[in-house]
């Protein structure tokens, strides 16, 4: 069956919700490559190379709701075509694009836009044909009338560089800085593609295995629409052609609580980042506190990539923080750069501070201090500096044991030189509440593996 893109006018709406077989929502990603003193399921994949954390395959598991179709496989309603001339139809329940002589690259794109989502679908591309799918990508008549451009994950024959994040009609290219893993895209048949657009961090899978863990540069666009690309090509080059189906899509809330899993590990708390915290899963301070955000449009937040270990009596904690310009002016500490950690132990998400609560800080010149109830003698902390900006390392006295969930979320304050506080990223809880409130904190569950 076929079905031109030129029928648009008369097909049915395409279906609501749908679920997806082992998509999981969250932060959480495993590695194989930690050392002895930690142990990790069997079910992981490798870790590109300098990324510094590693994925969990997210098409095992149980299935999930949340999911909704962009492409229902019978007409192309909800979408529309942008820029070129190549063609989209409807076949067999795939949304097949074909290339044309002479037409510059074509987008087919959802007439909704995104901003936070979980994107799965899978895709079978010719040889010779690059392609890709936009995601968070505009058109507007202002630019280059109206020329696609934003984030594009890659698609195209390996080796190549299938899964990196391009920014597609801006001149600026790659955005991945580093593409070195080549073959993780079947040349034959299908592949399924995972995108994970969580605030600036961008994560890509192909076929379960990470490809790219990215923080976005503010240049690149936060909210748009999704788009199939056909590219354009050579003169006497093609025909070539490119598949799509079971494209699904799930919207993340800005508030939705976050969750990330610690694994068993006993490191020596150096500030720096050896052997064991190497593969350990991260996640990125990437909700601003919108209340202490007074930065100028020159100035930047300061966010850091934060790892857990745990062992039977302590918490590990590793944050990397980027800061372009370290102060430690300000009268207040918490008015000063540094990073807080909350926990709370029992997992109680009480209103107001119980006893096991407790709200840890260090300053990049290794201050340490806490909230007014807690003990310091609970906390013990390690920092170095780096080019662009420092490490905090902790260690936290706190029961360790296999499925334990405590109450956990991190913020990296920044004072750019004025002598006070004038942002602060948070983990999980926006809110400038979590110095006395543990209610809307993130959840992290400690795991041993197999």
């Amino acid at each position: 069956m076929s079905v031109s893109i030129s029928n648009l006018k008369n097909a049915a709406p395409f279906a609501a919700f749908a679920m997806f077989f082992g998509v999981f929502g969250g932060s959480l990603f495993l590695s194989s490559t930690l050392t002895a003193q930690t142990t990790v399921p069997a079910s992981v994949v490798t870790l590109l190379p300098g990324h510094g954390s590693a994925f969990i395959n997210p098409l095992a598991g149980t299935q999930e709701d949340g999911f909704v179709d962009l492409f229902n496989g019978k007409n192309l309603d909800g979408w529309e075509q942008k820029n070129g001339t190549a063609t989209y139809e409807v076949v067999d329940g795939t949304i097949l694009g074909r290339t044309a002589k002479g037409s510059p690259n074509s987008f087919l794109c959802t007439e909704k836009e995104y901003d936070d989502f979980e994107l799965v679908f899978e895709v079978k591309v010719d040889k010779g044909l690059n392609s890709g799918v936009q995601i968070r990508s505009l058109s507007k008549p202002d630019y280059k009338e109206g020329r696609v451009h934003g984030p594009q994950v890659e698609i195209e024959w390996d080796p190549g560089e299938s899964g990196y994040i391009y920014s597609e009609g801006t001149k600026r290219g790659w955005v991945s800085p580093k593409r070195t893993q080549k073959n993780v895209l079947k040349n034959e048949g299908w592949n399924k593609y995972r995108v994970l657009a969580d605030g600036p961090r961008i994560q890509t899978w192909i076929n379960g295995t990470c490809v790219e863990d990215i923080e976005m540069p503010a240049i690149e666009s936060t909210k748009g629409f999704i788009g199939l690309q056909v590219h354009g090509i050579k003169k006497n080059a093609g025909p070539f052609q490119v598949q799509w189906k079971n494209i699904r899509i799930r919207e993340i809330s800005g508030d939705e609580r976050r969750k990330m899993k610690a694994f068993r590990g006993t490191p020596k708390v150096d500030g720096k980042i050896d052997d064991l915290w190497v593969g350990v899963p991260r996640v990125l301070t990437s909700r601003s506190i919108d209340e202490v955000d007074e930065l100028s449009e020159d100035q930047k937040a300061s966010t850091a990539w934060v790892r857990c270990l745990w062992d039977e009596g302590h918490l590990y904690c590793l944050a990397e923080v980027t800061d372009d310009a370290i102060s430690s002016a300000a009268g207040d500490e918490w008015d000063r750069d540094g990073v807080e950690f909350f926990v709370d132990r029992n997992f109680a998400r009480t209103s107001t501070y119980d006893d096991d609560d407790a709200q840890y800080r260090t300053e990049p010149d290794g201050n340490e201090s806490s909230g007014s109830e807690n003990d310091l003698s609970t906390y013990k902390s390690a920092v170095t500096k780096t080019e662009n900006g420092y490490i905090v390392e902790v260690c936290i006295d706190l029961k360790g044991e296999v499925g334990k969930k405590i109450g956990f979320d991190v913020q990296v304050n920044n004072d750019p030189g004025d002598g006070r506080r004038m942002s602060a990223m948070k983990w999980n809880d926006a809110s400038n509440d979590t110095y006395f409130d543990m209610s809307n904190a993130g959840t992290l569950e400690m795991v041993e593996g197999n």
